[in-house]
């Protein structure tokens, strides 16, 4: 063989690899790569160097993403395919080798869920029990389809809800998410070839320390009342027994759902008072009074109808005093900010207010 001939014959072998590593190394590299095992929600907030694999609680109004997470299996050890700069777990960052993006060839299509009760309101008559109360997974087009998606705390009830009685966006309040990863074999295939599925309805309870939730409060004595919003208002029966009570007090402090009756002996423990400390005083609506009086986070009510106090209106109303124009937190059926006039409207302009400054300074609304 001639040099010539054998120079030919090296080149087209050598082109001959090279087209099977390009056609074929995608294949091979996806056949050697981690094994993909589970899904993840990891939750970051706004000046968090990393994710956290759990619950984050944080101050009203703190921005957050979720970052969608794969867990794959290469031998023993794990390796986590994110978005997330880095990732943390029970107080303990991952090694940041195990922490990379996605670059495999399989198509990814991210689905977004929030984990709810199945209804805002839920009243347990006498003959049953708080097994009734059901969670369900809402899917979350709106939020989009990326690995990384801003964070949102609006439960999906809102949409079912009258006109009258849909709630705005707003900066607090609890919520559960779950992702599901699917793995496609190209980015036109109509069929997920696998489906990773984070934790959501049978772990939602059974794993509340490690759930990925966000409960974002206002400070002091609010906080336990804007936590509730996003979570099912359970209304027991005078009936009840004494352990489906204990169980509604469990479920209000681990924010999976809650009752009037815990709130308010939780409202007050955060302002450091007992049923029986609590000093209430009879304040009209009609007359005014400076705001500078009062502190957000301050209970009013009439009869066994409790409000938490949180805004004074600046749209209406007299601004710098608080009247039947000012916003509460009510609880009637379920979470909502309204009007005081709409929830003391038949009752003119007297209320009882008892004050739950820890401090005594009241809170700037």
């Amino acid at each position: 063989m001639t040099s010539e001939r054998r120079i030919t014959w090296i080149v087209a072998a050598v082109a001959t690899l090279a087209l099977a590593a390009f056609l074929f190394g995608p294949v091979l590299k996806e056949k050697v790569a981690p094994e993909p095992v589970a899904a993840w929600v990891a939750i970051q907030p706004a000046g968090a160097t990393a994710a956290t694999l759990g619950p984050v609680d944080l101050a009203a109004g703190t921005s957050f993403r979720l970052h969608a997470v794969l867990e794959a299996k290469d031998g023993s050890e794990s390796v986590f395919y994110t978005e997330a700069p880095a990732l943390e777990r029970a107080g303990h960052t991952l090694p940041a080798a195990s922490v990379r993006p996605w670059d495999r060839r399989p198509d990814v299509r991210i689905l977004w869920f929030t984990v709810e009760g199945a209804v805002p309101f839920l009243r347990i008559q006498p003959d049953q029990t708080l097994d009734r109360f059901r969670y369900a997974a809402f899917f979350r087009p709106e939020w989009g389809f990326g690995w990384s998606v801003p964070g949102i705390l609006d439960p999906a009830h809102d949409a079912r809800l009258s006109r009258e009685d849909r709630q705005v966006r707003r900066p607090f309040g609890s919520q559960h998410y779950q992702v599901h990863i699917e793995l496609r074999s190209d980015a036109d295939a109509e069929v997920a070839s696998e489906r990773l599925v984070s934790w959501g309805l049978g772990e939602v309870q059974s794993r509340v320390e490690e759930f990925p939730r966000v409960v974002a409060t206002l400070p002091g004595a609010a906080g336990p009342a804007s936590a509730m919003f996003g979570l099912t208002q359970l209304e027991l029966s005078p009936e009840a027994p004494p352990e489906a009570r204990r169980q509604l007090a469990e479920w209000t402090g681990e924010r999976l759902a809650f009752g009037r009756v815990p709130l308010l002996a939780e409202i007050y423990r955060s302002a450091g008072r007992n049923a029986a400390e609590v000093d209430w005083q009879r304040i009209d609506l009609v007359a005014g009074r400076p705001w500078d009086d009062f502190a957000v986070g301050d209970l009013l009510r009439v009869g066994d109808r409790f409000v938490t106090l949180f805004r004074d209106a600046a749209d209406a109303g007299e601004v710098g005093v608080l009247d039947r124009e000012d916003l509460c937190f009510d609880f009637a059926q379920g979470s909502a900010v309204r009007a005081l006039k709409d929830v003391f409207e038949d009752l003119g302009g007297d209320v009882e207010w008892a004050s739950m400054s820890v401090s005594g300074a009241p809170a700037t609304p």
